[in-house]
């Protein structure tokens, strides 16, 4: 069991502008083939994000259209880009999944 990392204060915590949005495509990163490339709605605009899953999880299609949580004022995972995609399971080394809504709710809404 991993520790619980450092509490963060409410302003932190609010700080992050984390907001459902919906995946639109992927493709394979022509820059890092190890990466997938995603276009995702939120209502108002529309986003690219990288997500490291193509070694992890091969039936990664199945992506499209679905919601899912994006925190978008963070440092991408690839240099110079911005936005995270919220997932569980990477870091246990598990079958990584999104973290999404539990039903559908319009693109854009934000998370409190």
């Amino acid at each position: 069991m991993y520790p619980i990392k450092p509490l963060l204060t409410l302003e932190q915590f609010q700080a992050l502008d984390i907001r459902v949005g919906t995946i639109r495509s992927l493709r394979v990163s022509d820059d890092e083939p190890a990466l997938l490339f995603l276009s995702i709605d939120f209502e108002a605009f529309q986003q690219s994000l990288f997500l490291d899953w193509k070694e992890t999880r091969f039936e990664y299609e199945e992506l499209i259209g679905k919601q899912a949580l994006v925190a978008l004022n963070v440092p991408g995972i690839v240099a110079g880009s911005f936005g995270r995609i919220l997932e569980l399971g990477t870091l246990d080394r598990l079958m990584p999944v999104l973290a999404c809504p539990e039903h559908p709710i319009p693109d854009g809404s934000r998370l409190s």
